[in-house]
């Protein structure tokens, strides 16, 4: 590079594949600022701004700490973009990552630079070493089954066991990756995307390749029906294919639609080598509920597969009567899980070992084993294992050294709650005749005892909308690399800022004296984040915040992104601290679910939504109310739209909150009173939307006299009439966004109730 372009004829030599991607390797190629990927280019014109509302990125570097968004209005100079001196040695293809995501080329300004080179590498890749006519070969992985893998979990050590899993899941991706990478002895530029449970790589096609892909793929299927007793199917397609069918858009789209519907049999036609296995009727191994693995349940493992989470085998000679409660039985797997899910929490790498290790041994608890192409296993640690050379090291959302790999891993623990909530959940283990040290990942005890008001767990789920039409229309290989990427940097890297720092903040905890709140962060821990989608659960009232933050923060991602193709949709349920982890998972499911169906009464299902605090006994009563006639079917809403969500619930909310305070310190329960009405007015506006809800009599003069009832209660001073007269502008709008505010009034007297709980 010189002066911010390729040197003119320098791409020559790769002009085929170059022209594949849309790039004229005879002209120069000149460095530009990034535009944002989701930037729809087929409907707008990129090449004349003044006709588009067009956002840049500033030209940066790829960090974790760092959310970049493409806020810039006017095009920033990308001359003035530096790369840090290195104080690391870095592989070439991370530093391109690092330095290349935020910057684009005069070729496409909404494809970065890393993108780009990456797919033209490997698309050389298949043209100097494929086997002609089809030298690429496609490889598709997607996993079945993730649903029931992860969320079997039922309550001992649930978090942190679920949050090992779901990570052992995203490790078994990257395991996959490199055995197949390295098999096809290819490089990981051959990467087109990863995340979601599933993967994409352009590797040179031979015959060799094809094969040893087939055989390591029964091996996989083999090892996942034995470790998850056939829950999880590995479905892995390798489509061979001619460099002339990425020339052409449509010819793009064929070839990704013909290999997922490969992938789509396989998954219907899962284990079909091993229905002899599955269909061997076989006596459980463990007869009694004591004795079977009390994470996820499984019975069929004999004495000497089953620990209890102190280490001690149930087959060893202390073990006179497994069933006499003082132990705690996992399979070997939960075991390891389980003591896992602490060292996640601080991890900066993961290692991988060909040594055969010792799990027996107390500093290597917390070791997953996986098998690679030759069916042997290979160790995974979080921590360096003393003694032992690592064959590979992964960095966790970090680019200054080797290969990344991106792990949502921000959780709550142990020390940074408050003295409150820390003697909560210690109280709370003595059945397990333990406490918590500060590095343990925090209970559901814990982040329930950190709420405001009621000690509620909130369960979040939220998932992108119409995730198959973004990518649908995506005509080049270079563009799914690029929008596949992003969408994993914000589910897997930026949400960890997100969850760290406040920008919805109700109550203005960050402005609270002391540590009553604990230390700063919100009290809430990803148990999954990935793809295009995400479970997180903490303390209910910042949980509820946190869904408002990520929506936000998402559309700021996705700027550019076509309004037909929706936004991001979440649901949010409230739990009792010893519900069992694996329904708050399905009950969260489900309210997200209904946010993605829900209407305004007229029928026709639009997503872009928000449920909160969604049960089944507020389902059934909206049914019973659409039930009286077609005008009554919005009268009670269960899911917002997030314009709704900003125009009238939050200010609302922030009206509620100025009319009292926060009342309990470090050491006391946290609750919010309200010195301006009583909970009998609560009650009186819970009664206005009754009657509004069951009948055509008019509410609003219901609501004035509810008004003039609590009127003298603002006194008559100027600030507080200011305020009085900003709750009645909220409650008798007549704005085109808040004309339905009553149908969801609900929601903000339900959120003041809980916090305002004192047990």
């Amino acid at each position: 590079m010189r002066n911010g372009s390729v040197k003119q004829g320098a791409l020559a030599a790769y002009g085929d594949v170059f022209s594949l991607l849309g790039v004229d390797a005879t002209k120069p190629l000149w460095l530009k600022a990034l535009m944002s990927v989701f930037y729809e280019s087929e409907n707008d014109n990129e090449d004349k701004p003044e006709q588009v509302n067009l956002k840049w990125y500033m030209p940066s570097e790829l960090n974790s700490k760092h959310i970049c968004l493409p806020d810039q209005d006017q095009e920033p100079n990308v001359l003035s973009y530096k790369i840090k001196n290195e104080q690391f040695v870095v592989e070439d293809l991370v530093l391109l990552e690092r330095a290349g995501t935020f910057i684009a080329t005069s070729a496409k300004p909404s494809l970065p630079l890393f993108d780009l080179f990456k797919t033209a590498a490997a698309l050389h890749d298949c043209l100097v070493s494929g086997t002609p006519p089809d030298q690429c070969l496609l490889v598709g992985c997607d996993f079945s089954g993730i649903q029931d893998t992860v969320y079997t979990i039922t309550s001992k050590g649930a978090l942190k066991t679920l949050r090992a899993r779901s990570f052992m899941l995203e490790l078994l991706c990257e395991h996959i990756i490199h055995e197949i990478i390295s098999l096809a002895e290819s490089g990981r530029h051959a990467v087109v995307y990863s995340g979601g449970g599933g993967f994409g790589l352009l590797l040179p096609n031979n015959e060799v390749t094809v094969e040893k892909i087939r055989i390591y793929s029964a091996k996989l299927n083999a090892w996942a029906l034995d470790e998850f007793s056939g829950r999880l199917f590995i479905a892995i397609d390798a489509m061979p294919f001619g460099l002339e069918k990425l020339g052409s858009q449509a010819d793009y789209k064929d070839l990704r639609q013909a290999q997922a519907d490969n992938l789509d049999r396989l998954k219907r036609r899962k284990f079909i080598d091993h229905l002899p296995d599955l269909f061997t009727p076989a006596m459980p191994e463990q007869l009694t509920v004591a004795s079977e693995c009390q994470i996820t349940r499984r019975d069929d493992l004999k004495k000497k597969q089953m620990l209890d989470l102190s280490g001690v085998r149930m087959s060893d000679s202390k073990v006179t009567n497994p069933e006499d409660g003082q132990w705690t039985w996992v399979s070997e797997s939960c075991f390891h899980q389980f003591w896992l899910g602490n060292k996640l929490v601080d991890a900066e790498k993961i290692y991988r070992y060909r040594n055969v290790i010792d799990r027996s041994t107390t500093s290597n608890y917390g070791t997953l084993v996986l098998p690679d192409k030759d069916g042997k296993d290979v160790f995974y640690s979080a921590q360096w294992l003393s003694g032992l050379q690592p064959e590979l090291t992964w960095k966790i959302n970090a680019w200054d050294e080797g290969p990344v790999i991106l792990y949502a891993n921000y959780v709550r623990k142990h020390g940074d709650l408050s003295v409150y909530a820390r003697k909560q959940e210690n109280d709370s283990l003595k059945d397990e005749m333990r406490s918590a040290e500060p590095e343990d990942t925090a209970t559901f005890q814990g982040l329930a005892s950190s709420s405001c008001g009621a000690d509620l767990i909130g369960a979040l789920r939220m998932d992108v909308d119409n995730l198959g039409e973004l990518f649908s229309s995506i005509g080049n290989i270079g563009e799914l690399s690029a929008r596949s990427r992003m969408l994993n940097l914000f589910f897997k890297v930026y949400l960890n800022q997100i969850c760290k720092e406040r920008e919805i903040d109700i109550l203005k905890k960050s402005e609270a004296e002391g540590d009553a709140w604990g230390k700063p962060g919100r009290n809430v821990s990803i148990v999954y984040a990935g793809g295009d989608d995400l479970f997180i659960v903490g303390a209910w009232d910042d949980t509820v915040e946190l869904v408002f933050d990520i929506q936000l923060a998402f559309e700021r991602f996705t700027y550019g992104r076509p309004p037909k193709d929706g936004g991001i949709s979440g649901g949010l349920t409230l739990h009792q601290p010893k519900f069992p982890l694996y329904q708050m998972a399905r009950l969260s499911a489900e309210a997200e679910t209904y946010a993605k169906h829900d209407d305004d009464g007229d029928g026709q299902p639009q997503k872009n939504r928000v449920v909160l605090f969604f049960d089944h006994s507020k389902r059934q009563r909206k049914i019973r109310i659409g039930q009286r006639g077609r005008e009554y079917r919005n009268r009670y809403m269960l899911s917002m739209t997030w314009v709704m969500a900003h125009d009238f619930l939050l200010p609302l909310m922030k009206i509620y909150t100025a009319c009292g305070k926060l009342n309990g310190d470090a050491n006391e329960r946290k609750y919010f009173s309200v010195d301006k009405f009583s909970f009998a007015t609560i009650e009186k506006w819970f009664a206005v939307i009754e009657k509004y809800q069951q009948s055509n009599q008019l509410y609003l003069p219901t609501m004035a006299r509810v008004m003039r009832s609590i009127e003298h209660g603002f006194g008559n001073d100027r600030n507080d009439t200011a305020l009085f007269e900003e709750l009645v502008a909220c409650l008798y709008t007549t704005e085109q966004g808040k004309q339905n505010w009553i149908s969801h009034f609900h929601i903000a007297l339900n959120w003041l109730a809980y916090l305002r709980r004192t047990a």
